[in-house]
Parts: C-alpha cells; structure tokens; sequence
C-alpha cells in the first residue's frame, strides 16, 4: 500500500512539472492568413474584357496555403480543352492590405496583390504596380475561403 502511495505521488509530481513546463513555454503567435484556403472564385481582365471566369468558361479547383512565413499554392484548371496546372510558393510580406509574394518556385518573381478580408474569406487582385494601383483594365480577382 505504501508503495503504491509512494508511486502515485510520483506520478502526480511528474505530471504538475509536465503541465508547468507547458505553460512556461511562449506561445507562438499566428497570423490570420495561418492555415488552408481554396479558392472559390476567379476572374482575368484583359484588356477591358472578361477574358475567363471560374465555373462560367473555366472549370478547376486551388489550394492556397500560408505559414508563418512561407505560402504556396496547387491547383488545376480545364480551359476549353486544355488542362493548365497551378502551382508555386515562396515567402511573403503583408502590411495592411498590401500583400507582396517572392516567389522562389517554380520561377524567381516578385507579385504585388491587395488583399481584402473579411471574416474567413480573401479577396485578392493582382498585379499591383509599384505603388501598389491596379491597371483596372488588366487586372486578376481571386476570393478564397478558409478550410
């Protein structure tokens, strides 16, 4: 009986120290774009024009995800008869709404968005120029939703 009391309090003290540990430890902080994202809509300008739409005369589906410090993105979409696949990933700097991706894959490019968000979803256009203006005429509208 004595050492099953002896082993219990050893067990309860290693525990306490575990719990204790765990907390002292600092927490990491996230930010809000953290996590997987799928986009649910997609529209190309050009020139003035509705060039594609997704679910109109595009088909496909993307994935977009974020880490601390890093993104990347898969996706595949079927354009009339042709299969496009989507995929890149680097790392990136937001401020506000201004969003920059430093693309590292699969080519070495520097992308400016404007990011809107709300709640669990992201609006992002692109390409911005170097002070961040939008050629309204030749523009990319993209909203993903969290996962």
């Amino acid at each position: 009986m004595k050492k099953l009391l002896f082993i219990g309090a050893i067990i309860s003290s290693i525990l306490t120290s575990c719990v204790q540990q765990q907390q002292q430890q600092p927490q990491q902080s996230k930010t809000f774009l953290e996590g997987v994202w799928q986009v649910v809509s997609w529209e190309f300008i050009s020139e003035d024009t509705l060039r594609w739409k997704l679910g109109v005369n595009v088909s496909g589906t993307e994935m977009k995800i974020w880490s601390e410090n890093y993104f990347n993105f898969v996706g595949q979409y079927r354009v009339g008869d042709t299969m496009i696949n989507n995929y890149g990933g680097g790392t990136y700097f937001l401020e506000g709404n201004l969003y920059q991706e430093n693309l590292t894959y699969p080519n070495l490019d520097t992308v400016r968005l404007l990011l809107e968000i709300k709640e669990d979803t992201i609006i992002q256009k692109w390409p911005c120029d170097e002070n961040w203006q939008i050629d309204k005429s030749n523009y990319n509208t993209q909203k993903l939703t969290r996962r």
